[in-house]
């Protein structure tokens, strides 16, 4: 399939609870490839993102972003777009897509309509923005809390802590451990840490569109 790899990388997502963790160790020891940092909660801004940033960019470490979504309207999906931007990605370069998260409870007792619509605003925000967006969730969340066929255009990041991912559809990039891992140690650099495998060669993608802060 055109843009994917050929064989998957390795790669771990980290947010302000990882502290003063060691990139260099990951790389170095665990072969850690590629960080999806979390850029911010709702509309407060990970503590911990621009250091991660600036050290991996030190790196050559390839960086994506996500974003927790606490949003429970289209109005809100907007506003926490816009706050993405104007302090987490503005000024800066991604390799890999813009996540939108989607796991709180307080959007998981939405409809679907309704949760697909605030996802699909969020997308759009960052879209017209210059961005490569996508969405990550449980392959539940994705099978039960959303209307997924409204939202195959958007790159999907799968979570699923198992020895297979069984969402049925195209899968860039899947979350296959954290605390329970079945696939390798749940240990990198000395922390349990969340783990993940990348299908899709984002970054010849998203700097050939000179998209997430490239030009092309």
């Amino acid at each position: 399939m055109k843009g994917m790899l050929t064989m998957p990388k390795f790669g771990i997502d980290v947010s302000k609870w990882q502290g003063e963790f060691n990139f260099a160790k990951a790389k170095r020891e665990d072969g850690v490839e590629f960080v999806i940092l979390r850029g911010a909660y709702s509309q407060t801004k990970d503590k911990k993102f621009d250091s991660y940033y600036t050290t991996c960019k030190r790196l050559g470490l390839p960086v994506g972003v996500y974003h927790y979504s606490m949003a429970r309207t289209t109005t809100e999906a907007k506003a926490e777009a816009k706050f993405l931007y104007e302090n987490v990605l503005k000024g800066k370069k991604f390799e890999l897509p813009i996540y939108m998260d989607v796991e709180d409870k307080v959007q998981l007792v939405l409809p679907p309509a309704t949760l697909t619509d605030i996802v699909k605003t969020w997308c759009e925000t960052l879209e017209e923005l210059g961005y490569y967006v996508g969405i990550y969730a449980s392959t539940w969340t994705f099978q039960g809390n959303l209307c997924d066929d409204q939202l195959k255009k958007y790159t999907h990041w799968i979570a699923q802590w198992s020895k297979k991912c069984t969402y049925i559809g195209e899968v860039d990039m899947w979350q296959f451990g954290g605390e329970a891992n079945s696939l390798r140690t749940n240990i990198v650099a000395g922390q349990v840490i969340d783990q993940d495998y990348m299908y899709k060669d984002f970054p010849s993608i998203i700097k050939a569109k000179g998209l997430n802060g490239f030009t092309n």
